[in-house]
């Protein structure tokens, strides 16, 4: 039986939800951190497809995003739940949601998390820096290691041999790299693994989300900001994800990519005029 759609009163509880949800004010421990290390700027304050964000860049640059406010929260929730031991991300940017998601796990049980990430979106050297830097503030060094390379075909060189319970794929958002980097996972990944796909709204995330479902993975989509996706391919623990989030839906159609390219060009144009005053 498939989930009703969303409704805004709906999409408005899950962000009242995860906006409760913060673990004791990690999030804003992180935040303030950033903030010390690197100015930002918001984007998109109030969530861009739903109610949610804000999220952040880097004083000066154009791109990358960071994932929503509200998306950290999501990943708070489902880390306290289910307490994966390792964490395994493609895509970093200057280091929000992998400082977030380790300085979450280490409260409960986590034992790794690893990124990759190239380094070419935006002034990648610069949001490297700033990437281990707040890694660094944070002491999350014993948990949280950052390594540049590609995807996929670093990633089993990266992933160091080892399974892991949560993969979160966040890399560059072009059909079919997202697929490629869900395939390239798989390696790395057990029946019980929770997969998490982010930007459901851009082409090349729906086309690998349901590469995922191909291969035996039920998937979940949740009305965050930018919309997340999660998956596994354990009944019992997608039961327990759809407890988790229990606003998600097993089918939803996703934006027509000409809304998203609209959003993407107005976004684009709206931080190129706050660049000029700063």
């Amino acid at each position: 039986m498939l989930n009703p759609p969303a409704g805004e009163a709906r999409v408005n509880e899950m962000a009242e939800a995860t906006r409760a949800s913060d673990d004791g004010g990690l999030l804003a421990q992180v935040l303030a951190e950033l903030e010390r290390i690197a100015e930002t700027r918001l984007v998109w304050k109030d969530g861009l497809f739903h109610p949610g964000g804000p999220h952040r860049r880097l004083k000066g640059e154009q791109y990358p995003i960071s994932i929503g406010d509200d998306e950290c929260r999501a990943f708070g929730r489902l880390i306290r739940a289910l307490r994966p031991e390792h964490c395994f991300i493609i895509g970093n940017a200057f280091g929000l949601s992998s400082v977030y998601i380790a300085h979450v796990m280490r409260q409960h049980g986590g034992k790794s998390v690893v990124t990759l990430d190239d380094q070419s979106e935006g002034n990648g050297q610069r949001c490297a820096k700033v990437a281990q830097a707040l890694s660094e503030a944070l002491a999350l060094q014993d948990i949280l290691t950052n390594k540049k390379g590609r995807s996929p075909e670093n990633t089993r060189e990266a992933a160091g041999g080892r399974s892991y319970d949560l993969i979160f794929i966040d890399g560059m958002h072009r059909h079919p790299q997202v697929t490629l980097d869900f395939e390239g996972v798989e390696s790395i990944a057990g029946e019980r693994t929770i997969f998490v796909f982010h930007d459901g709204w851009i082409r090349g995330i729906p086309e690998a989300v349901e590469a995922a479902k191909s291969k035996g993975v039920e998937c979940l989509w949740l009305p965050t900001s930018c919309e997340m996706i999660v998956g596994t391919r354990s009944p019992e623990l997608f039961s327990r994800l759809q407890q988790i989030f229990p606003n998600g839906e097993i089918e939803h159609r996703h934006p027509n990519y000409l809304v998203g390219y609209m959003k993407f060009l107005q976004t684009y144009w709206s931080i190129r005029l706050e660049r000029m005053g700063e």
